[in-house]
Parts: C-alpha cells; sequence; structure tokens
C-alpha cells in the first residue's frame, strides 16, 4: 500500500485477530551459515507445531527489543557459543494469525551472520533437549514442514 508506514499495515492486520487470541511478538532469525539456512525443528513435545522447522528466536520479554531479543534466545536453545553469532538488520515484519485458540504473532526476522563458525557449526550448538538443528541450501527448504508463521516469507526469499 501506497504511503502507509509498517506500523500501519501491523495495525491493520492486527485487526483480524479475535479478540480472545493472544498477540505474541517473535524475534526470529535468518541464521546464515555460508549459503545455507541454520533452522531448527520444534521438539516433539511442543505445545505448538511438535517437529514443525522454525527460525529459532521466541517473545520478546517486557522492555526488550528485538536484536536483544534473539541474542538471548539464541543462547538459551543453542548454546552459549550462540554469543559469538553477529546479529544484523531486520530482514521484514511478518504477521500471522494462527486458527483459535492458537496466538496472533508479529515476527521481527533478523539476519544472522554465523559465518564465523565455517563447516564446524554442528560443534557449536548445543541445542535445547528435543531441539534439532539442520541446514538447508535456500532452494531446498521443506517449506511444508515450517510453522505456518514461517512459510510464506519462506518461499518469497526463495523465489528471490
Amino acid at each position: 500500500m501506497t504511503g502507509s508506514t509498517l506500523a500501519d499495515r501491523v495495525t491493520r492486520h492486527a485487526a483480524t485477530a479475535g479478540p480472545a487470541q493472544q498477540r505474541l511478538v517473535v524475534a526470529a532469525g535468518l541464521v546464515w551459515q555460508g549459503s545455507r539456512l541454520l533452522v531448527q525443528r520444534r521438539p516433539a513435545t511442543a505445545r505448538h507445531g511438535a517437529g514443525a522447522l522454525e527460525l529459532p528466536g521466541g517473545k520478546l520479554e517486557p522492555g526488550e527489543g528485538p536484536r536483544a531479543a534473539l541474542a538471548r534466545e539464541l543462547v538459551e536453545e543453542w548454546g552459549p557459543r550462540a554469543r559469538e553469532l553477529e546479529i544484523g538488520a531486520v530482514a521484514d515484519v511478518l504477521h500471522h494469525v494462527y486458527p483459535p485458540p492458537g496466538p496472533e504473532v508479529i515476527l521481527i526476522v533478523l539476519d544472522v551472520d554465523a559465518r564465523r563458525w565455517s563447516a564446524s557449526w554442528r560443534e557449536q550448538i548445543e541445542p535445547e533437549p528435543g531441539v534439532e538443528v539442520l541446514a538447508f541450501e535456500l532452494a531446498e527448504l521443506p517449506l511444508d514442514q515450517f510453522l505456518a508463521a514461517d512459510r510464506p516469507f519462506l518461499a518469497a526469499l526463495q523465489r528471490g
């Protein structure tokens, strides 16, 4: 839409969520290891999206900015060596409303540079129990295995 700000678009999209749905603001990382994207598979015990692939990240805490939230979440999800990752610019801001009783999600996606880990990236990661970290070339991402909130963005990324 011409002339609309990001805040205007988020507000309009937010109006589509039901009044009983929880609104979550989430920071997620496009973690690049060369030409491959590092993603994670949610644990089989996850309350939402069990076994699905997702971009790493999580909810912002009160008063926390997106970069700080993503840095914290990467350490929580992938271990202390995740502090070595360079969090860059915002790649996009996404909006998704899961069917009730699921949440409404505002997803702030940031580029993350993991080249420092080189080919030894698997040795750097200490994933949370039940979490599997995988690497895919962009063209090979199995989009149908990702959480619904991630799919349209990743499909657009594949298309260039």
